[in-house]
């Protein structure tokens, strides 16, 4: 039986090096969820380098004729680099935590397109510019909503009225239009996480 070929596309949310020459890549898309493969290194000079984390690609994979094991990358293409990304480390450290959020919650994800477009949001607004922190605390309290949790109407309700009128702003306003307050939104952040991991399933 010959070797299944598969085509799809992806956001890069991990990479492990996977002895010296192996990366295992974990990626996360809309139309397939989280996926693992792994892509070979190779020593040539003029090969191309392996992809970056956040990049948009496109890859082409082998199963083998057993369909044991994980997929070997045979070729790709870079759809969208994000190098913005990686010059600020504010930036890539908010980017590496909602990357954490779909590793560690992403296999289980019932209707995975809604959670791909909250992925790619996210990270286009932290590569345009926007308030990190805010960033932030909007996805994770879309990811909650978009999994059916009571985010809303239990954590939400839950907080003094002063933290409760800053986390509806922040909620409701468009980030081009929030001050940055690092402070007081990762307190809503950090609550908002404990509540989750202490009322859900979900690991934050």
């Amino acid at each position: 039986m010959p070797a299944a070929i598969q085509r799809f596309e992806g956001t890069i949310i991990n990479r492990v090096e996977t002895g010296e020459s192996y990366l295992r890549i974990f990626l996360f898309s809309g139309q397939t969820g989280l996926k693992v493969v792994l892509f070979r290194m190779s020593k040539q000079s003029r090969s191309l380098p392996p992809p970056d984390l956040f990049d948009e690609v496109e890859f082409v994979t082998n199963t083998s004729k057993d369909s044991v094991g994980l997929p070997f990358v045979k070729d790709f293409q870079i759809i969208q680099k994000r190098h913005g990304l990686a010059y600020d480390h504010s930036r890539f450290q908010i980017a590496s935590k909602i990357a954490r959020l779909y590793l560690d919650n992403g296999s289980h994800l019932q209707d995975t397109i809604p959670f791909g477009q909250l992925l790619l949001r996210s990270l286009i607004a932290l590569q345009d510019g926007f308030d990190p922190p805010c960033v932030l605390f909007k996805t994770l309290f879309q990811f909650g909503r978009l999994e059916g949790l009571p985010v809303k109407q239990d954590w939400l309700v839950s907080l003094e009225p002063k933290e409760q009128s800053e986390a509806i702003f922040r909620l409701n306003s468009k980030l081009a239009i929030q001050k940055p307050n690092k402070d007081l939104v990762m307190n809503l952040v950090n609550s908002l996480q404990a509540w989750l991991n202490a009322e859900t399933e979900l690991k934050c």
